[in-house]
């Protein structure tokens, strides 16, 4: 019986979450530990829809005092993390309660700007990676004024790096490797409305199968009707 009563005060105890982003990077949003475990402290009563928790309970739960409490959360509103606003009682009174939408506007932020790094690592890596294709079918370093025109397709022309692969390969298959002719290639594949790897690809499958039906009807064209040879020996015979 004593261990179901300690499920159930367990349960109804409730937990908090915190945002990975917070966990990992709060002292990058200005945050110390302590202001951190102050803040889970009162999250903890916001998540149970207590909007103004008593600080002198968690003071006790901290093991600290109301004035250590208090000074941390004056703290957070010096590097805007919260702040104090003021809500009208049933019984039309006001009261102040901690507001930190700041912190979490920050939260937003940070995690908008980090996601924004990663895409542009990411792009910074595959337009590595196309520079060191390209030197290494040229076989030599790219000039400052070749570098700039590989820039120009990602960053001006908005080429994306396996298009300008695509057109690597076309000039090393056609043995005609220079930046003019894989320029040609990406000018005229973007007239054409090929955007992706894949309608490249389904475009020279189209104009492969219509080469071929062009070949096979030339030939036929060539060879002219067949003449059954029984023909000939008749003709043969008569004269």
């Amino acid at each position: 019986m004593t261990e179901t009563n300690s499920l159930v005060r367990y349960l109804k105890a409730g937990e908090t979450s915190i945002s990975n982003i917070l966990l990992h990077h709060y002292h990058e949003l200005g945050m110390s530990t302590a202001q951190l475990v102050v803040y889970l402290e009162f999250k903890s009563y916001l998540d149970r829809g207590v909007i103004d928790p008593d600080i002198r309970q968690i003071a006790r739960h901290l093991q600290t005092d109301e004035n250590q409490v208090f000074d941390l959360l004056h703290q957070m509103m010096s590097n805007k993390l919260v702040v104090q606003q003021m809500r009208k009682l049933d019984d039309g009174k006001e009261d102040a309660f901690w507001d930190f939408t700041p912190l979490i506007n920050k939260l937003s932020a940070f995690n908008e700007q980090e996601a924004t790094e990663q895409v542009n690592t990411s792009t910074g890596n595959l337009r590595k990676e196309t520079f060191n294709k390209i030197e290494a079918e040229v076989g030599r370093p790219l000039s400052p004024m070749e570098m700039q025109i590989v820039n120009d397709w990602i960053d001006r022309d908005h080429y994306k790096t396996a298009i300008i692969d695509l057109a690597l390969r076309q000039a090393v298959m056609n043995n005609a490797l220079s930046l003019q002719y894989m320029d040609r290639i990406l000018r005229n594949w973007s007239r054409q409305g090929l955007k992706s790897v894949h309608d490249v690809q389904e475009h020279e499958r189209q104009f492969e199968e219509r080469k071929a039906n062009y070949s096979h009807q030339d030939a036929r064209k060539i060879q002219g009707p067949k003449i059954p040879i029984f023909n000939l020996n008749s003709q043969t015979k008569k004269n």
